[in-house]
């Protein structure tokens, strides 16, 4: 004989109401565990990034070492070789075709040769390693747009004007008589110039961060 809902109830009593009414256990948990059903996934999902300035930071000491090897030995190392005549690389001001002459008689071939390997090692490093570096340190701080590509062009333009350089004066150096100057000495003038607005860029964008930051400080003030 089939019982009535009342025989059951007291026969099961509370198993009975908490098989039928108490929430299933695994829904609550899924909702706890958090999306895709893994515990504490969205704490998980907010992962440290790697820091950039690390790179940076690197990029410029090795730079700087290599700026400080060419300036420190090197050069006065050739400057020596050549009975005391400056480098071409260094005259900011630029040189004439009988100055070439003049290094290149101190020289000899094998000082050329020698001023030649520099040139398309250390001095090609040099540029290039300076150059990303600092470009990353613009773009690290200045987002995207006419300011940041404002920054990078004197960097761009410092690069191309020094490995042209480089090579325009060991054109000129490779023979006896010299070959002419002109191109020589406006890339190095260029160079100069354009290393000094790169330098100057940098310092721009960073002193722009740091306003933008100073402008959002009073806007992320804790309320309440």
């Amino acid at each position: 004989m089939s019982k009535t809902p009342a025989q059951r109830a007291r026969k099961h009593g509370q198993n009975a109401a908490g098989a039928k009414g108490a929430p299933s256990s695994t829904g609550a948990g899924s909702r706890a565990a958090g999306p895709g059903g893994r515990p504490g996934s969205q704490a998980g999902a907010e992962r440290p990034d790697g820091n950039p300035n690390l790179i940076i930071i690197a990029g410029i000491g090795a730079s700087a070492f290599l700026f400080g090897y060419s300036s420190l030995l090197v050069l006065p190392q050739f400057q020596q070789l050549s009975g005391g005549l400056a480098m071409p690389d260094t005259l900011i001001g630029g040189y004439s075709t009988e100055y070439l002459q003049q290094v290149r008689s101190a020289f000899g071939a094998d000082g050329a040769g020698q001023y030649n390997f520099w040139h398309k090692t250390a001095d090609t490093i040099f540029p290039l390693l300076f150059a990303l570096s600092w470009m990353l340190l613009i773009g690290s701080q200045l987002a995207r747009g006419p300011v940041r590509w404002l920054c990078w062009t004197p960097v761009l333009l410092y690069v191309v004007a020094d490995l042209g350089e480089n090579l325009a004066i060991d054109a000129a150096l490779a023979t006896d008589p010299v070959g002419g100057a002109g191109l020589a000495s406006f890339l190095t003038v260029s160079k100069s110039v354009l290393f000094l607005l790169s330098l100057a860029a940098g310092a721009v964008a960073v002193i722009l961060k740091r306003r933008a930051l100073k402008r959002r400080e009073p806007n992320a003030a804790p309320t309440g």
